[in-house]
């Protein structure tokens, strides 16, 4: 078995927080009068971390300082960030087999860590994660690949025996950048034609299908 690893990504790929995040984001822009966002652009404003999140959010004209933005979401998120997170169907039962076939497993995120390691801890507890990576400094945000690789050496692997698991493209541009397996998972917040633009080694679309490239 060449594939001794697996590093996912957390939004998106290991949970569904969507809703929780959306919330945070319309209350962060009522509190600077700016106008609500839907849940399908919320949707697409995800993945690239806070910041950026919070440009898309507020729109190119507004003056509202990104990180007085990025605050008053963090703020209200903290409160609420597990009102409805939970799995993606048939994740737990992927966690499970990964577990019995001995797959050192982790989580690399670019959300912001004080919110990525107690979400791990509180959805899966159940299972043990060599290393759970939020995002703690914006140049090392996906698709940066030193993250990925510092994980990587934490398993004591070699690249080529990893596979980085996401739901967007930075995911598997981050997996390429680390010479890592990419695959992408389409119960995401991705479109298919994107993470087939990005160049996946895999495509998957149940959690369970993973086990079969394994």
């Amino acid at each position: 078995m060449s594939k001794k690893g697996v590093i996912f990504d957390f939004d998106g790929t290991l949970a569904d927080t969507l809703s929780d995040v959306a919330d945070a984001v319309n209350a962060g822009l009522r509190t600077f009068g700016l106008p609500e966002r839907s849940i399908t652009e919320v949707c697409s404003f995800i993945g690239d971390g806070i910041f950026e999140l919070c440009r898309r959010a507020a729109g190119e004209s507004s003056s509202v300082p990104i990180e007085d933005l990025a605050a008053a979401i963090g703020k209200y998120y903290q409160q609420h960030r597990m009102d409805r997170a939970t799995p993606f169907p048939g994740i737990p039962e992927l966690l499970d087999k990964l577990t019995e076939r001995g797959i050192s497993m982790a989580v690399l995120s670019n959300k912001l860590h004080e919110h990525t390691q107690p979400m791990v801890d509180e959805l899966f507890d159940k299972w043990s994660f060599v290393a759970v990576e939020g995002c703690s400094d914006e140049d090392l945000r996906k698709p940066d690949p030193r993250r990925a690789l510092k994980i990587v050496k934490k398993m004591q692997l070699k690249p080529t025996q990893v596979m980085m698991v996401g739901d967007s493209s930075a995911d598997i541009i981050t997996g390429i950048n680390a010479g890592l397996i990419a695959v992408g998972v389409t119960w995401g917040y991705r479109s298919r034609e994107e993470l087939v633009n990005a160049g996946p080694k895999y495509l998957i679309d149940r959690p369970a299908e993973l086990l079969d490239i394994i």
